[in-house]
């Protein structure tokens, strides 16, 4: 069942006519409302994290009170831009902002150690890792190298058991540090259809961009459906034309996880979450859920319009409290992955001499596994 089909039943029985854009906008928050509903199976996927190796090369001094870091036979690019940067055995250290050459970059805060003229030397790392931008909820980690799942270890506990992270090998132990926004503007787009093209980006290699990822031309902001190349992105929404050479902006909120031990070789690890769904931003658009659950997205919109309406009756009375049994039915029959039967016994102490009594029942209860 396509949007449209959706659209026309919400109009013929709630008898709303020229308001379009409001139905359809229903519908999709009635989608939205089933995916928050529970954790449906369906939605799970994996996803992986690429980790960086540590940078050692060569030396670096440093200045108290001063941003600037000077390498010695260092070959620093942009790309440790973001990285954090220890130098020699110390506690602190500083996130990377800018770097101004082979031998220069500079950090977030004024050093804070001894002023150091020669070059010690230094860690530059990263611990920091964006996880999928379609991401609803993280829910496992695997750190395939040593075949072993990772800890989620919850922000507090995190901090009291690794204060000062100074240890670098294969990570065992993450936590979420939120989300953070970052940008991504390098170069100029050209748009058609719901294809925009890129002159001089390199989209691939931007760490979290991806579905769901929000991309804003002018006025308009769209959301990206796939990342096809370096210079090709589709979107769900069609596109307003725009001159050759536009400027954008990519927005980056992606969740961020943070590993320990210090990753300090490139490694995959592989992580299961929960995604969001398909927008429907189209009339031809299909509802990302079991095709024949789509009447309860019907309910769901019907629900919104009949309380725009002011029919609160029929909003609440009728169409929410359907929408809510299509959902609890929904979750019965799909919510869940694989039923496990447990079979409950009597305890042999209380046997006395009724036939029967300790042994296994016939009957059982069904559990289901998260």
């Amino acid at each position: 069942m396509q949007r449209l089909d959706i659209a026309t039943s919400v109009e013929s029985i709630s008898n709303v006519q020229q308001q379009r854009s409001l139905v359809n906008r229903a519908i999709q928050i009635a989608l939205e409302r089933v995916y928050q509903f529970t954790d449906w199976p369906y939605y799970l996927q994996w996803g992986s994290i690429r980790t960086t190796a540590t940078y050692t090369t060569g030396a670096a001094k440093v200045t108290n009170g001063s941003k600037t870091v000077t390498g010695v036979d260092t070959v620093w690019t942009s790309a440790m831009i973001g990285r954090k940067f220890r130098h020699s055995d110390e506690a602190a250290y500083y996130r990377i902002t800018a770097v101004g050459g082979d031998t220069s970059l500079t950090i977030d805060n004024e050093y804070q150690g001894t002023t150091d003229v020669v070059g010690s030397s230094y860690t530059i790392y990263k611990d920091e890792y964006r996880l999928a931008s379609d991401m609803d909820k993280n829910k496992t980690a695997i750190q395939i190298q040593n075949r072993v799942p990772m800890v989620d270890l919850p922000p507090g506990e995190f901090d009291k058991q690794m204060p000062v992270p100074q240890s670098y090998a294969d990570p065992i132990y993450q936590v979420q540090s939120g989300t953070k926004l970052d940008t991504y503007t390098t170069g100029t787009v050209t748009c058609s259809g719901t294809t925009i093209t890129g002159i001089g980006t390199a989209w691939s290699s931007v760490e979290g961009l991806g579905r769901m990822s929000r991309i804003i031309i002018g006025s308009n902001a769209y959301t990206v459906k796939s990342v096809n190349s370096d210079t090709s992105i589709t979107t769900y929404e069609a596109l307003t034309a725009i001159s050759v050479g536009t400027t954008y902006v990519i927005e980056l909120r992606n969740v961020i996880v943070q590993l320990y031990q210090i990753p300090d070789a490139a490694r995959m690890l592989y992580y299961r979450y929960y995604r969001i769904p398909e927008i429907m931003a189209n009339d031809y658009d299909n509802p990302d859920m079991p095709s024949h659950w789509d009447w309860v997205l019907i309910y769901g919109a019907l629900s919104m319009t009949f309380l725009q309406k002011g029919d609160v009756t029929k909003g609440t009375e009728w169409c929410q409290q359907e929408f809510e049994k299509g959902l609890a039915l929904m979750k019965n029959k799909v919510g869940s992955f694989v039923a496990n039967r447990i079979y409950k016994k009597q305890c042999v102490d209380k046997a006395g001499s009724r036939p029967g009594v300790g042994l296994e029942r016939s009957s059982f209860d069904r559990r289901y596994s998260s």
